[in-house]
């Protein structure tokens, strides 16, 4: 049995959304879910930090002290990595790559898992359609009141044609904890960081199509 509950405009359960059951069956694949996680997280880093090497550094053109008879280890310039204020040896370039990629198999079956997790946790809901008709933010936030979700992090998730997707997008704009998705941009850490994720009962018909061959290999 689904445990999706099924909720109408105004917020009220109805009854349990119809998924398919082959794929509630799968078991989450927590591993490709970590896996995926540390891609987007890596994938959002930026390479901003940058040390000087020696030939970079400022200075260091007289030579500090004679090569002999100091009894000091010979010595070319202050700007070496040895002295304090020299160059660093091995530092961030601001070069660096943080790019990391799954293959598209594991990357599909990631976002199904976090699907299935979320389901699983039952922090995942579906409406038959969001109370949006003027695009005002009062409208989102006062269904989200009606869920009990203020001040909590929330993902919807619509339709990829929705026809009142700017609308929706609009009313979202000034709610800080609340994200906004159609299906084809569903990901993994978008999902697991959302303490709640709302999918109308559209986007969640195009979720079980796009996940629709995991079932029949399992099957």
């Amino acid at each position: 049995m689904s445990n999706i509950k099924l909720l109408d405009k105004s917020g009220k359960e109805k009854s349990t959304a119809d998924f398919n059951k082959d794929l509630l069956a799968i078991e989450p694949n927590k591993h490709l879910l970590y896996l995926a996680t540390v891609m987007q997280e890596s994938n959002l880093r930026s390479a901003k930090a940058k040390a000087l090497t020696r030939t970079q550094v400022r200075g260091g053109g007289r030579k500090p002290w004679r090569q002999k008879g100091t009894g000091r280890a010979r010595a070319g310039s202050l700007r070496s990595p040895l002295f304090r204020g020299g160059g660093v040896i091995f530092g961030p370039t601001g070069n660096e790559n943080y790019k990391k990629r799954l293959n598209r198999k594991a990357s599909k079956k990631s976002i199904l898992s976090a699907v299935l997790d979320t389901i699983n946790a039952e922090a995942l809901v579906a409406v038959e359609e969001l109370p949006v008709t003027e695009g005002k933010t009062k409208e989102m936030a006062s269904f989200f009141k009606t869920l009990e979700l203020e001040n909590k992090s929330v993902l919807v998730v619509i339709e990829n044609d929705a026809a009142n997707k700017d609308l929706i997008k609009r009313a979202m704009s000034n709610i800080p904890a609340a994200n906004l998705l159609v299906t084809d941009n569903l990901n993994v850490r978008d999902i697991l960081i959302a303490e709640k994720v709302i999918v109308t009962s559209a986007a969640l018909k195009e979720i079980e199509e796009r996940f629709e061959c995991f079932a029949k290999a399992a099957a």
